[in-house]
């Protein structure tokens, strides 16, 4: 069965008219009254001692599945204190927790988080820049201020930012985006530049890794990384689909970067203004001004690039209009920098086959014509889609789609479903049952029934296994890049139910690690969560 999301977006009709703790749940209740949701700010930021102490530092909020609840502050935690945020039920996808704004007693929009520690958000939908019917969005709700923090968001949508879903304002950061949905950025209606999937600027992250995750309806880039002196240590994109993009800067720019990542993606259409100096005025690109889809600024002796098995291609429809306006060219997909660092290996960095996705969003190619038709226009197509739930509404921009159908998947004949480098389908294909082939299970055998828990875990790790025979084993400790940190379970072993516990509190630091049991019969691999 699809994965469904269910909406409930006329609920916005009314709003706008280092000591160590036990892991802790608080549920925050739901209010009766929908015209007056829960303000979850004053139970988060209350949770301290008179003098300012948190009361408890590791302690998980849930919200319920399929209630709207609002902040009417930042939300801001200090590196003491992890902030954590999810849904009661976490299996529950088709009904996430809402979390919104309304003005506060001054009568502001406040910040969605502006994050100082750690941050884990899972299975929400934040709606983090909406102001009203038709408005303009705020910029920077969602920002990541703590040098050296972590982000985990997974299974989450996050839509509705002017700028950047998740904005980086620190150095050392690092983020983790998985199973999640970024929807809707950018200046509606008008020329900008803003509107990003996520957004580093000219800080130096440590760590980025997207994976299965949809970037759709934005006016400007999946990536940004701008300026800055010092290269990121390590980016990861893989198994993630993007379309509806404007592209007014390009699409996926690394600037500095010493290790990158870039395989197993389906980017359709990821720059639709073509590749026109005119319209970079705002930020320049590496090479003459041209728009390029995945751009690096600059080569180091130990810069490493890997970018293979991506489906990036423009529809029909785009390449008739570029055709049809001489001001307007397709724009090549790797910067010369790109090239030159994979040498022979460019011919492998991607194919271009022209899929349709089941259902989605209608295309935004009007947009692209309203601006070339009159760039100072501020009635251009409304690239923001709205569910069908609004029609008739102040909020019905006129673009609007039944969210209760998406269906980002293609067929599984394509060349696509089996072009991963792994044999497997490319894109974000955990969305998709005829597609899927788990991204953290790639070339599974499920009889080997690898269970392991906690998970989140602090110090003690257990695995559970079982082997229909007796075999060969290695058990694997390995990072998001797939380095192999340990083994921990070498050798030969019975047939049978197996139990191992490690403590590995002193091995493991905060992060997303994998756990990769391999045997005679297959193998199976889970995430680690290390909090």
């Amino acid at each position: 069965m699809k994965k469904h999301y269910q909406f409930y977006l006329f609920i916005f009709i009314l709003l706008f008219a280092t000591q160590s703790f036990a892991q802790t749940f608080v549920v925050i209740p739901a209010s009766s009254d929908p015209t007056m949701p829960t303000d979850i700010f004053p139970v988060i930021m209350g949770d301290t001692t008179a003098t300012g102490e948190r009361n408890n530092p590791n302690t998980i909020y849930q919200l319920e599945n399929g209630q709207v609840y609002i902040t009417t502050g930042r939300i801001v935690n200090k590196p003491t204190w992890d902030l954590q945020i999810q849904a009661l039920d976490l299996e529950n996808n088709e009904s996430k927790p809402i979390l919104t704004r309304i003005p506060n007693a001054s009568g502001v929009y406040p910040d969605i988080i502006w994050s100082e520690g750690n941050v884990t958000l899972r299975n929400v939908w934040v709606v983090s820049g909406a102001k009203g019917p038709l408005e303009q969005h705020d910029w920077g709700k969602f920002r990541i201020t703590g040098a050296n923090s972590r982000v985990i968001i997974d299974n989450c949508i996050i839509e509705k930012d002017r700028g950047g879903f998740v904005q980086i304002r620190a150095e050392g950061v690092k983020a983790y985006i998985t199973n999640s949905i970024l929807r809707n950025g950018g200046n509606r209606r008008i020329l900008q530049g803003n509107g990003r999937g996520f957004d580093a600027r000219n800080f130096a992250m440590d760590t980025l890794v997207m994976k299965n995750t949809i970037v759709h309806n934005i006016q400007d880039r999946f990536f940004r990384s701008q300026g800055g002196s010092e290269p990121h240590n390590y980016i990861e994109i893989d198994h993630c689909t993007s379309f509806n993009s404007a592209g007014r800067h390009g699409h996926i720019q690394l600037g500095r970067v010493t290790t990158a990542k870039i395989t197993n993606n389906l980017f359709i259409n990821p720059i639709m203004l073509g590749s026109s100096p005119i319209y970079t005025n705002e930020q320049t690109q590496p090479d003459n001004d041209l728009h390029k889809v995945i751009t690096v600024d600059t080569l180091y002796d130990n810069t490493n690039l890997a970018i293979s098995n991506n489906n990036i291609f423009w529809t029909q429809e785009v390449q008739d209009y570029w055709a049809s306006n001489d001001s307007v060219s397709a724009p090549e997909v790797l910067s010369d920098l790109v090239i030159e660092n994979l040498g022979a290996a460019a011919n492998d960095a991607f194919f271009q086959e022209n899929l349709t996705l089941n259902s989605v969003p209608v295309s935004i190619l009007q947009y692209v014509v309203d601006l070339y038709a009159n760039p100072e226009a501020e009635d251009m197509f409304d690239f923001i889609v709205e569910d069908e739930l609004v029609a008739g509404t102040p909020f019905d921009s006129g673009n609007l789609f039944d969210f209760s159908g998406f269906d980002p998947c293609y067929s599984s004949s394509a060349q696509s479903a089996t072009a991963a480098t792994d044999g497997g389908a490319i894109g974000a294909v955990n969305f998709c049952d005829d597609l899927s082939t788990d991204i953290f299970e790639a070339g599974v055998n499920n009889a080997l029934d690898l269970k392991v828990f906690p998970n989140p875990t602090r110090d003690i790790l257990n695995l559970t296994f079982e082997l229909a025979q007796p075999s060969d084993v290695n058990i694997l400790i390995m990072d998001m890049r797939g380095s192999v940190i340990e083994n921990i379970l070498p050798g030969s072993h019975p047939g049978g139910k197996h139990r191992i516990s490690k403590d590995i509190s002193q091995q493991l630091s905060k992060g997303i690690y994998l756990i990769s049991i391999q045997t005679n019969q297959g193998r199976m691999t889970q995430k680690l969560v290390i909090q």
